[in-house]
């Protein structure tokens, strides 16, 4: 489980609920129900109108699994595992699809197939593999999109609720004791413009920058992927696959190199 987006979500929560608390004489002046249902229903009728109930269900789904699922990448694994079908891949390649395991990542064995049981030559391998991520980007794309469309909605419908607040108060001003209402009926006037703001900018923009985030590591990886397939294609020698594939990280994200030459030498073994 990802602690850290779990903990963001209680943080959230936690933020919401102190601010609401803390802010009012009368915290009951937030359970304003036109408030909430402008900001929430408005921002899921744009939602209905911007895109299909499929590529809403979908993104809620991927939200879920991504937000609140394993958030560590394992780059030096997956080096690893690719420098371990190239040795196996220079001994004897049809040895290589029994080196695939149930939790080796999808797109090595993608590759792997295509690279040995289909047997395509180099061109025809990195078409493939490309046109894959490429593919995967696209659909990434999709999925951030749709949070990002919402996350523009909230403080707008907020807004209109303030404003439609304000116009009802202003048609009252001429009436008998219009002004001890002036102040509570500011108030509630605001909480719609609280909850569009609260929305925006604790839950969706979030959500979008969090699977933006998820995203590039994860085509990071599949860069990898691809170029070492490629490189096993080629026959290269195992350590000059995993300098280069290494190439792609960060210092820090290259830390754990020693860990990673015990088990290269362990599987050359």
């Amino acid at each position: 489980m990802n602690i850290a987006g779990l903990l963001g979500i209680l943080a959230a929560v936690s933020i919401a609920v102190f601010s609401i608390l803390d802010a009012a004489k009368n915290p009951k002046v937030f359970a304003d129900v036109h408030g909430i249902v402008l900001v929430i229903g408005g921002t899921l009728t744009v939602a209905l109108l911007s895109f299909n109930f499929k590529s809403l269900w979908t993104a809620l789904k991927i939200v879920t699994r991504k937000m609140l699922g394993r958030e560590r990448v394992d780059y030096l694994g997956t080096i690893g595992t690719i420098v371990e079908i190239s040795e196996a891949y220079r001994r004897d390649p049809k040895s290589v699809p029994a080196l695939m395991k149930p939790e080796t990542h999808p797109f090595i064995k993608d590759g792997v197939k295509l690279l040995v049981e289909y047997g395509f030559n180099y061109d025809e391998l990195a078409d493939v593999l490309t046109n894959a991520l490429r593919g995967k980007k696209k659909r990434d794309d999709e999925e951030i999109k749709v949070w990002h469309t919402m996350s523009r909605f909230p403080p707008a419908f907020g807004l209109l609720g303030a404003t439609l607040g304000m116009i009802s108060l202003l048609q009252t001003l001429g009436e008998p004791g219009a002004q001890d209402r002036i102040g509570p009926a500011m108030a509630t006037a605001l909480v719609a413009t609280f909850y569009g703001l609260v929305v925006a900018n604790l839950i969706l923009i979030p959500i979008s920058e969090k699977l933006q985030t998820v995203s590039k590591a994860d085509v990071t990886l599949r860069e990898i992927i691809k170029e070492g397939i490629l490189l096993v294609h080629e026959k290269k020698h195992p350590l000059f696959i995993k300098e280069y594939l290494k190439s792609f990280l960060s210092p820090a994200q290259r830390e754990d190199e020693g860990a990673l030459k015990v088990d290269t030498a362990k599987k050359a073994a």
